[in-house]
């Protein structure tokens, strides 16, 4: 594993806890390697309830046995983070103990800025500062992600504690067209790195090239503002078109978990 890999790999495991910063109640364990998040929501998504180790000496049956043991009272599913390069013995654990495999998705980083790309006539880019600005993009992100199937409760549960979004080390950006809010992209700079989180686009603005561009733009500011690498976890549509932009595809993200209610 590379020092690129090494810091995006870091900036994925940390925004967990970012992400758990955004929600209200939460409850987390962190401590001795193992960061265990129960969420707002019960779903059993990698931010939402999670479970992760962000030390490769913790023995994965005891990252599995903490995880039983946090989300068990509070009957929850919940979701095991695995990157390949750094966690295959985990995945083995995983594997020989029957939890099962959700999906994989692309780990993928840049490390250098991207070419600028023109921003379509009528729409402009605003930096989130503003209570307004919260609100536009946690109404771009419910409707860019229903269309993945993420279930609007979620999304909303996720950023139930938006004014979270406004820290000095997290950045975002909204696409507007008049006032109507169209596509977003935030960054969580984490040391050295940036990885770019919730790109994403509301139906009626489909097509523009306002994702690619978004995405150009955070990644660009964050180089600007001195990062080494910027990072981000794809979908597996998505990949092509991150690829086309300049990002590499580095490693995998593998999710698992319990079959049924522990």
């Amino acid at each position: 594993m590379n020092e690129v890999e090494r810091l995006s790999n870091e900036n994925y495991l940390q925004s967990i806890r970012i992400h758990a910063g955004f929600q209200q109640p939460c409850e987390v364990q962190d401590h001795n390697g193992i960061l265990l998040v129960a969420g707002a929501s019960n779903f059993p998504g990698g931010y939402w309830n999670a479970a992760a180790r962000d030390n490769v000496s913790v023995d994965p049956g005891e990252l599995a046995q903490a995880a039983r043991a946090f989300f068990a009272p509070r009957k929850r599913m919940y979701t095991f983070s695995v990157i390949g390069k750094q966690d295959g013995d985990l995945e083995e654990y995983l594997r020989d103990n029957e939890y099962e495999e959700r999906f994989q998705i692309p780990c993928m980083s840049v490390t250098k800025p991207l070419h600028a790309r023109e921003t379509p006539d009528g729409v402009r880019i605003e930096t989130m500062s503003s209570a307004k600005h919260l609100n536009d993009f946690v109404e771009v992100s419910v409707l860019a992600y229903a269309m993945l199937g993420l279930p609007e409760v979620h999304t909303r549960a996720m950023f139930s504690k938006p004014e979270a979004m406004l820290d000095k080390n997290i950045v975002g950006i909204i696409a507007y067209r008049g006032e109507e809010p169209l596509a977003t992209s935030v960054a969580f700079t984490t040391g050295e790195c940036a990885g770019l989180y919730w790109i994403g686009t509301r139906p009626n603005a489909q097509r523009l090239g306002l994702g690619a561009l978004l995405t150009v733009e955070s990644t660009n500011r964050a180089f600007d503002a001195g990062a080494k690498a910027v990072t981000l976890q794809a979908s597996k549509f998505g990949e092509p078109v991150y690829q086309r932009l300049g990002f590499e595809t580095y490693d995998k993200l593998t999710r698992y978990g319990p079959k049924t209610l522990e």
